[in-house]
């Protein structure tokens, strides 16, 4: 018999919030800055979700391998001035946490972003809705590795066996694996139903409500 669910983290891109064309227009100006093609929203869309590093790494074109850290400094710079142009939470989510918060849950945000933007979007758009959020940062390894979800668990005081952990892409799924704690993956983010089950998903959901299902 599983346990309560007493905890439910979130990751942010493509799943609680759409910002898909925040972060490529931050790309694609890095990229003209430095006299490289840029890429399309639709390439960008793959490339997110293992930190900013690795998301310049593939929008540089090969032979430009070293402007990766210059660039991904101009992009952080740029994208932090413009995190909300076009970034807003999808249709449900607002609801969904309402009734999460109300039934008493501990919320967090784990996310591969960089803990300043990762901030500044979830007080824009969700204050004072959760306990914790815990960015990219340099002291603890990215996601898929367990660290992040730890910490935050350990912020909330809750164990991985009472946790929810919501994502929408291969690493998601990885990082829920390897944290110990069961997961529900969104086909509405940035890789799709599709995707997921190739990386093992077995708990897809297509609509933020049907979360609910699983506490």
């Amino acid at each position: 018999m599983e346990k309560q669910i007493k905890c439910v983290l979130f990751d942010m891109d493509g799943t609680l919030c759409n910002t898909l064309l925040d972060l490529a227009r931050a790309v694609q100006a890095a990229m003209v800055n430095f006299n490289c093609p840029p890429p399309s929203d639709e390439d960008v869309r793959h490339f997110v979700g293992n930190g900013s590093l690795k998301l310049i790494e593939l929008a540089l074109p090969h032979g430009k391998e070293n402007y990766i850290k210059d660039a991904e400094q101009y992009f952080q710079q740029y994208y932090r001035a413009h995190l909300t142009v076009h970034t807003r939470p999808y249709d449900g989510i607002p609801e969904l946490l309402q009734r999460l918060s109300a039934a008493g849950l501990s919320l967090g945000v784990v996310s591969n972003k960089a803990q300043i933007p990762l901030e500044t979007i979830v007080s824009t758009f969700f204050p004072e809705t959760f306990g914790v959020v815990v960015g990219g940062s340099p002291d603890y390894p990215l996601k898929p590795k367990p660290d992040m979800i730890y910490r935050a668990l350990s912020a909330l005081g809750r164990k991985p066996e009472e946790t929810l952990y919501i994502g929408d892409s291969d690493v998601d799924v990885m990082a829920a694996n390897n944290a110990g704690v069961r997961g529900a993956f969104c086909a509405w983010g940035f890789q799709g139903a599709l995707a997921l089950r190739n990386a093992g998903a077995n708990n897809i959901v297509y609509q933020p409500s049907e979360i609910l299902n699983f506490i």
